[in-house]
């Protein structure tokens, strides 16, 4: 018994030290198998890491290779002369060429006397000059006094129309004056189009964002879209491919704070390597101008008009003795509401240029920026009255603001029907100096004395106010309708005069006085029936002649009156504004 026992102990033993040498050998292999597991997943890892920093492309450069290629020809530009709330406004450019021109921002340099300091990453400074800028590319060019030619390091210029959206690309520049910055992004989108505007204020952390300027006159076409943090102070610097190629020139971005909420905006290179070399030689750059407004065909606009297909730019206006004016290109000429706003269609639709799709206006702007030049004859394709015709037009000079804004008198010839007015179309300037919820209609600054509209109580301007460099007459009537029929601007008016009225007709305007519309019928006359328009310096209604002149039992003293009326001016209008009155 005792030796039966001892051998089941003996027998439970060596069950024992087998089952403990089988799981030792067990726990061996998994632990092993789990080494290598282990092993392969953190060299995974290991590799893994060590592909996010490789460089996107066989040819490019990675993110802190390509910033030490750059850093040293992206600048600081500083306009000492205009100092805003926060000090100098600031701007970001980069080296052109080895002979020291700089490339920046028009609305960095914009304002100011022409002398600039440019600050290099190492933190001198030097003198610079504006040689050239162009508002409606928002390009400007400088050129550096002093520095060494080792410094001036020339970025290259990429070809932006190779861009793909989700390219990687770099924004480099001084984000609120913090020099040296580098941000990285994609492009995010092609073929936009930004308005250009008068310039702001950079101190300003909007003017890098301008998401609706105030007065957009023109569109700059071509634009790049990324989503590279650009910031207040960034405007003017580079925006690189992964080879070290400036294939952009950071503009704007937009926001609804002023600050960076992940859409910036770039001038492309292409427009740079078109506008620059202008600007070197001559200063300035002559854009090609057709002469036209009008809005992109949309699905509403296509039923309206009975188009097959929402596609292509509808003409709701052609400028008067402009390219398009001159080739016969139509305007539109039926008042519609579509969806609340009015809308003048019946115009031509400009579907092809030179034969290639139009499907939006940026299709025309950008076609005539990269392929076309002053002068060239392009080759519209409208869509008129259900036919496709093609009309020949020759491309002219772009005019500028200022002579956008010279007022105008509606007369063309001696014989013509005349209201006997001047004045000039109502720009987003001009209405928000009045108060006007649009920018529509066209202003009255004078009334010819005894002419038609002085007759019929028509007002003038009586305000003399500063609107991008030109004085105006503000405060007259604004004309918004003739006949019942919408006026926009001058060229309105003229065609219906012109076309559908003649002298001793009577007509309807409908104005705008006061805030309120009012109708007022005025009688056509002869334009050669009335008084040339008086001396600038003198005003245009003179009193009325049939009054009885005064006594002239004793000489008026025109000084002591003058000297009067002056000081009572002072007391009510202050000192700057009388010394314009009375030309002190």
């Amino acid at each position: 018994m005792e030796k039966g026992i001892l051998r089941k102990t003996h027998d439970h033993k060596l069950a024992f030290v087998l089952s403990s040498v089988l799981l030792t050998i067990i726990l061996s292999i998994m632990l092993s198998n789990n080494y290598d597991i282990l092993n392969s997943t953190a060299e995974a890892q290991t590799l893994g890491n060590n592909s996010v920093g490789a460089s996107p492309s066989n040819n490019g450069l990675d993110i802190s290779e390509l910033f030490t290629k750059v850093e040293g020809s992206v600048v600081q530009v500083t306009d000492p002369n205009t100092p805003g709330l926060l000090g100098p406004r600031l701007g970001s450019g980069f080296v052109y060429d080895s002979e020291g021109h700089i490339i920046t921002n028009n609305h960095v340099v914009a304002g100011g006397n022409g002398d600039l300091d440019v600050t290099f990453l190492d933190g001198n400074v030097y003198n610079a000059k504006l040689v050239g800028a162009d508002p409606y590319a928002d390009l400007a060019v400088l050129k550096v006094e002093g520095v060494p030619k080792d410094k001036l390091v020339p970025l290259p210029l990429g070809n932006s129309s190779s861009l793909k959206i989700g390219q990687p690309v770099a924004a480099v520049g001084n984000p609120f004056g913090l020099s040296g910055s580098l941000t990285e992004g994609i492009v995010s989108g092609l073929g936009r189009s930004l308005p250009s505007s008068e310039p702001q204020d950079p101190t300003n952390p909007q003017l890098d964002m301008p998401l609706l300027p105030e007065s957009p006159t023109f569109s700059i076409p071509d634009i790049i879209q990324t989503d590279a943090a650009i910031n207040p102070g960034n405007s003017g610097g580079p925006l690189l491919n992964t080879r070290g190629e400036v294939i952009g020139i950071n503009s704007a971005i937009f926001s609804t704070t002023g600050a960076y909420s992940g859409v910036g905006f770039a001038i492309s290179s292409n427009m740079i390597k078109k506008v620059v070399p202008s600007l070197i030689t001559t200063g300035s750059y002559t854009h090609p101008y057709i002469g036209i407004t009008g809005i992109d065909v949309t699905p509403d606009i296509a039923k309206a008009m009975g188009l097959q297909e929402a596609r292509g730019f509808l003409i709701t206006d052609v400028t008067a003795e402009g390219p398009a004016a001159k080739a016969g290109i139509r305007g539109g000429d039926l008042l519609t509401d579509i969806n609340g706003r009015q809308l003048e269609l019946g115009g031509d639709v400009v579907v092809k240029i030179d034969n290639k799709t139009v499907r939006k206006i940026d299709d025309v702007l950008t076609y005539l920026e990269r392929e076309r030049q002053v002068g060239d004859t392009v080759q519209l394709t409208v869509l008129r009255d259900g036919q496709l015709q093609q009309i020949p037009l020759t491309l002219a000079a772009r005019p500028s603001s200022s002579q956008q804004q010279q007022p105008q008198q509606l007369a063309q010839s001696p014989n013509q029907p005349s209201l006997g007015i001047t004045g000039i179309d109502v720009t987003p300037n001009i209405a928000k100096a009045m108060g006007l919820q649009e920018a529509r209609g066209f202003l009255i600054t004078g009334i010819i004395a005894g002419g038609p509209s002085d007759k019929a109580g028509i007002r003038g301007g009586y305000i003399v106010d500063n609107i991008n460099g030109t004085e105006i007459q503000l405060g007259g009537d604004v004309v918004v309708k003739i006949d019942n029929k919408t006026v926009t601007n001058i060229n309105d008016i003229l065609t219906y005069l012109n076309s559908q009225r003649k002298v001793g007709d009577t007509v309807q305007l409908t104005v705008l006085r006061d805030g309120q519309l009012q109708q007022i019928p005025v009688t056509l006359v002869a334009s050669s029936s009335l008084p040339e328009f008086a001396n600038p310096e003198s005003p245009l209604q003179q009193p009325d002649k049939s009054l009885p002149p005064p006594s002239p039992s004793e000489p008026p003293d025109n000084d002591k009156f003058s000297g009067n009326l002056y000081d009572e001016c002072v007391k009510l209008a202050g000192k700057e504004t009388c010394d314009l009155l009375f030309r002190r």
